[in-house]
């Protein structure tokens, strides 16, 4: 746990994470069972009564509603909140974890993972092997796809990116889409097939919307079909995910550069300096 001095924002902040959650419908983080959604979060009952103890209050300005909060405030996904200043992130707490700079998002340790098994582009001898845990469901995953493509142009031949599945249970359509993509992988397309997944444009993630997609982009519909009821390619997804359980994995996208965690949606400034760090060979900053 990071322990920080508490910003005098930090009361205006928490008070908009509670109007974000309002207005989600869906939370990307790994919520055991029984725990309440984050859309179930409920403003304090004492308000009312405090205004009307409080005759001043009741004619303070209008609050402003939670969509308009919303739109001002990043909505994260994962166990954090919104509390990082930055687009997209996910800090962990709300205790300033924006203050901190680029550095902190960045795991001290390397961990290991395995990506023996999972779909992978880019030189087999780069430098740099990024391995992003993501969900189908996960907006913020979706959107962090595109920041990993644009990556990958501005580091040209030092990356390598693996994918790992981390279908979450709140995402109900997350883990049949998670086998599209690896029939699709069977057919040598995973990678198109990931992008048109997360391209919300192009339809829901029921069957007909997933053979959908693999007539597009000219797959053998009817392979795709008996592939996606495979007990290997269900299997190779539930490995997936517990190794996420292994790694403590609570919110998607989770990335790992060179072994060292970036949890959360982080500008793509984080990105850059987690990769500069580990071309240069340096640990991140304690």
């Amino acid at each position: 746990m990071r322990t920080s001095t508490r910003s005098p924002l930090a009361f205006p902040l928490r008070a908009a994470a509670t109007a974000l959650a309002l207005v989600l419908t869906a939370a990307c983080s790994n919520a055991p069972d029984g725990t309440a959604p984050i859309e179930e979060v409920a403003p304090p009952a004492a308000a009312p009564r405090a205004a009307a103890q409080n005759p001043a209050a009741a004619k303070a300005p209008a609050q402003k509603p939670a969509a308009a909060i919303a739109a001002e405030v990043p909505a994260i996904h994962g166990p954090g909140g919104a509390c990082d200043a930055e687009p997209g992130g996910d800090c962990g707490s709300c205790d300033g974890a924006a203050d901190h700079g680029p550095e902190r998002m960045i795991g001290e340790e390397v961990e290991l993972v395995d990506i023996r098994n999972a779909p992978t582009r880019g030189p087999a001898n780069a430098p740099v092997t990024l391995v992003v845990f993501s969900d189908f469901q996960c907006p913020f995953s979706s959107k962090f796809a595109g920041v990993l493509d644009q990556l990958e142009q501005e580091y040209p031949g030092k990356l390598r990116l693996t994918f790992k599945h981390r279908p979450l249970p709140i995402h109900k359509q997350a883990r049949v889409a998670a086998r599209a993509s690896l029939a699709a992988h069977a057919q040598g397309k995973f990678w198109e097939y990931q992008a048109a997944l997360f391209d919300k444009a192009q339809g829901a993630l029921d069957q007909a919307g997933l053979e959908e997609r693999a007539a597009d982009l000219g797959l053998d519909v009817a392979r795709f079909a008996r592939d996606m009821q495979s007990p290997a390619l269900e299997a190779q997804v539930a490995a997936d995910f517990e190794e996420g359980d292994r790694l403590a994995i609570e919110g998607t996208p989770t990335l790992f550069v060179n072994g060292h965690r970036v949890m959360g949606a982080q500008p793509i400034g984080v990105l850059r300096t987690a990769i500069d760090r580990a071309l240069a060979g340096t640990k991140p900053a304690k």
